[in-house]
């Protein structure tokens, strides 16, 4: 399944526009996990974010 890593911050959402395939949630939910640890270290303005995971089961569930 095809997840989405959305980064939402004070300024609003920066969505994944790309996103990865993982087999399972729990594995989506680890990825969000170390992509927020990798936002904290970049300093005081990262810290406040937060990522959002959506997740779609084929290209058609894709809005334009």
């Amino acid at each position: 399944m095809r997840y989405f890593f959305h980064i939402v911050d004070k300024y609003g959402l920066s969505p994944d526009q790309t996103g990865c395939e993982h087999p399972d949630q729990d594995a989506a939910v680890l990825h969000a996990k170390r992509i927020a640890a990798e936002l904290a270290k970049a300093g005081e303005f990262f810290r406040s974010s937060f990522v959002l995971v959506a997740g779609c089961q084929s290209r058609n569930d894709i809005q334009p």
